[in-house]
């Protein structure tokens, strides 16, 4: 069951490259209205989002890292919309504003977290990043553990006009 998750979380993944390859040629090319090729919009990397987006996920990140380290987890819980998901390495589901809060308060000992930008895209309205994430906590007999891992976010713009999280997938 688990490998049917991944695989299909993995199709999806590949899809929306793909997507986002054929919308890029398609958009270079001129087509006849109307066809499937013109409806295509390509994603636009970091360098084309507008600056203040661009900002405000780094600013996000930077205090989630900040929230991170005051140990305040439910304050990192926050930074997901209250319907987000987040798919965690070993083939977890986490939906929803319980669950999440669940889920980020259940780290015990947090120390440190760095959050690495490697990639933006997207527009105003939905952006994902692509970045690396290092977590650090203090087990039980007072030795430092860290945990890295690749990760792809989902941020959805939300009627105040600030971004929460909707998607978290991270192996």
């Amino acid at each position: 069951m688990r490998l049917r998750k991944t695989w299909s979380l993995l199709m999806m993944l590949f899809a929306a490259c793909h997507y986002s390859a054929i919308a890029q040629s398609n958009a270079s090319s001129p087509s006849r209205p109307g066809t499937a090729s013109t409806a295509l919009q390509p994603l636009k990397s970091i360098d084309s989002l507008p600056g203040s987006v661009r900002e405000q996920i780094v600013a996000a990140n930077r205090q989630m890292m900040e929230t991170f380290k005051r140990g305040d987890l439910i304050g990192v819980a926050r930074f997901y919309a209250d319907d987000a998901t987040i798919f965690s390495h070993r083939g977890r589901k986490i939906q929803g504003r319980e669950a999440i809060d669940r889920y980020w308060t259940s780290i015990k000992n947090a120390r440190d977290w760095k959050l690495e930008v490697i990639e933006l895209g997207g527009d105003k309205e939905t952006v994902y990043q692509i970045g690396k994430s290092s977590l650090t906590t203090i087990d039980d007999g007072g030795a430092e553990r860290t945990y890295v891992c690749d990760f792809v976010v989902i941020w959805k713009r939300k009627p105040d006009g600030a971004y929460k999280i909707h998607v978290d997938i991270y192996n």
